[in-house]
């Protein structure tokens, strides 16, 4: 059974978008330097405490460029986190990794101080990167906050990177 034409033709613009889309974001296309403003949504595992002072977690997730398309839109997010709390010190520090949709990936460490009402505030440094990103270094702020809800941390983060020649 054929086809209509205009499904042929729809089928073939979805392709070739498809295409032109991904071809946007190939590593000859990517800016040498430049900035990523994303927002991401981590969920958190169960916390394993050392004592009363001392947790490490992992966390999981999806990024969000702000732009709604490019760079790490829409991708997978994995992080690490230590949190120090005693008295009034409340500092936090961990590593990430961001995978693209094409399984290319920014690492980059992060160190914060966190307030009473769950707010998180920091520094990221890029470490590293493969594919499109291989090379890759930089670094920005981010800002999260703890939800309560079932572990949730939604975050607004900036990169300004640079890529090597």
């Amino acid at each position: 059974m054929k086809k209509p034409i205009f499904l042929q033709i729809a089928v073939v613009t979805c392709a070739l978008l498809g295409m032109s889309l991904g071809a946007n974001l190939s590593a000859e296309n990517i800016p040498r330097s430049g900035s990523i403003s994303l927002h991401s949504i981590l969920k958190g595992g169960t916390p394993i405490k050392f004592n009363d002072d001392y947790s490490h977690y992992t966390t999981t997730g999806v990024t969000f460029n702000d732009a709604g398309s490019g760079l790490l839109h829409m991708g997978k997010a994995a992080c690490s986190y230590a949190n120090f709390t005693r008295n009034k010190i409340n500092k936090g520090a961990g590593f990430c990794t961001f995978e693209d949709k094409d399984g290319d990936n920014i690492f980059f460490q992060y160190a914060g101080t966190g307030t009473a009402t769950g707010e998180v505030n920091g520094v990221n440094e890029i470490i590293g990167g493969t594919g499109k990103f291989e090379g890759i270094s930089g670094g920005g702020s981010y800002a999260c906050t703890h939800t309560d809800k079932k572990s949730e941390f939604p975050c607004t983060e900036k990169f300004d990177y640079q890529l090597p020649e």
